[in-house]
C-alpha cells in the first residue's frame, strides 16, 4: 500500500529550536563582549528571511512553511523574539516581501531523538511535489550524519542544510548558519 503523498508549502524550513536557541545564547555572550554593546533577542522574522536569501530566493509571493521541532516539555525559546511555541509559533502566518510565512511547531515525544525526528520530518517534506526548496537548520555535529544520508535520497526539491560546522558532500547544498543569526541580532559588519 502506498504511503499518501503530504503537500506542503513551496518552501519549507525545518528548525531543530533548541539548538538555535542555544546557539543564540552563544552568540550573545560571545559578541556582546566583543562589540563591547547589549543585544537583544534574535528578530525570527528577519532571520527567516536571510535564510531564504542565503538560498537565492527573491522577493515575491512564495509560500513558505516553518517547523519549529522542540523538546517536549519546552515552551519556548529564550533568545529568540518571538519564541513561545504556543501563542506565537503555532497555527500563526506573516508577510513580507518574501511571500506569507506559515509557523507550526512540534513536540519530539521521547521515543525518538532530536536526530531522528527532523530527519523524519525532512523526509515528510521530500515526499511533497510541490515543496521546491527546503531548509534545515539543526546540530549537525550531533546528528549530521543521519541528515546528511537522509538529503542525498531522491527527491525533486533543493536541499539545504544550514549548520556551524562543514558536512561531507552529498545531493545537498551547505551554508553557514552564524551569518544569518549574526544579521537577526543586528550585529554589522564594521562592528567586528
Amino acid at each position: 500500500m502506498d504511503r499518501p503523498k503530504i503537500s506542503w508549502s513551496e518552501n519549507v524550513i525545518l528548525v531543530d529550536s533548541a539548538f538555535l536557541d542555544s546557539l543564540v545564547q552563544d552568540f550573545i555572550v560571545n559578541f556582546e563582549r566583543m562589540i563591547n554593546r547589549p543585544l537583544g533577542k534574535l528578530n525570527l522574522c528577519h532571520w527567516l528571511d536571510c535564510l531564504l536569501l542565503d538560498v537565492g530566493l527573491c522577493e515575491g509571493a512564495h509560500d513558505n512553511f516553518v517547523a519549529f521541532l522542540h523538546p517536549l516539555n519546552v515552551t519556548k525559546m529564550s533568545a529568540v523574539e518571538p519564541g513561545n511555541y504556543k501563542e506565537d509559533l503555532t497555527e500563526k502566518a506573516f508577510k513580507d516581501r518574501l511571500g506569507e510565512f506559515t509557523l507550526g511547531s512540534f513536540p519530539i515525544e521521547k521515543i525518538v531523538s532530536t536526530g531522528e525526528f527532523v530527519s523524519q520530518a525532512l523526509k515528510a517534506a521530500m515526499e511533497s511535489e510541490a515543496t521546491k526548496q527546503i531548509l534545515v537548520v539543526g546540530d549537525f555535529s550531533s546528528y549530521g550524519e543521519e541528515i546528511c544520508k537522509v538529503a542525498s535520497e531522491d527527491s525533486s526539491a533543493k536541499i539545504t542544510l544550514f549548520g556551524m560546522t562543514p558536512l561531507p558532500e552529498g545531493k545537498y547544498k551547505q551554508q553557514v548558519l552564524g551569518y544569518s543569526v549574526m544579521s537577526a541580532l543586528g550585529i554589522k559588519a564594521e562592528e567586528l
